[in-house]
């Protein structure tokens, strides 16, 4: 390997888009988990009698850990999201250093 290489190839705005696509999964998934919470979580028995409303309430129990099983996988998606554009940042300032520092040494 020459010092005017890399170590690894990465290409920063694809690393960039890549985020963006993430961030945007996880707004879209967020969204939706918003839209259909009421849905979920407003379930109404269909009868006045007892079995109706422990039916309604483990549908609202289900709804609830939907609800915060999507909320959380989106919450994580927006995280992998800022990690891969700080990922991109960082090998992109990381190699214009190396590649100066070659260049110095080189002269010298």
């Amino acid at each position: 390997m020459s010092a005017g290489n890399p170590i690894v190839d990465v290409t920063p705005p694809m690393v960039g888009l890549s985020a963006a696509t993430e961030a945007g999964i996880a707004a879209s998934q967020g969204g939706s988990a918003a839209a259909a919470a009421a849905a979920l979580l407003g379930v109404l028995p269909m009868g006045a009698d007892p079995t109706s409303e422990v039916f309604a309430d483990a549908l609202r129990a289900a709804g609830a850990a939907y609800v915060g099983a999507i909320t959380e996988h989106a919450v994580q998606r927006g995280m992998f999201a800022g990690a891969q554009g700080l990922a991109g940042a960082v090998f992109e300032t990381t190699e214009s250093i190396r590649a100066t520092t070659a260049a110095i040494s080189t002269a010298l």
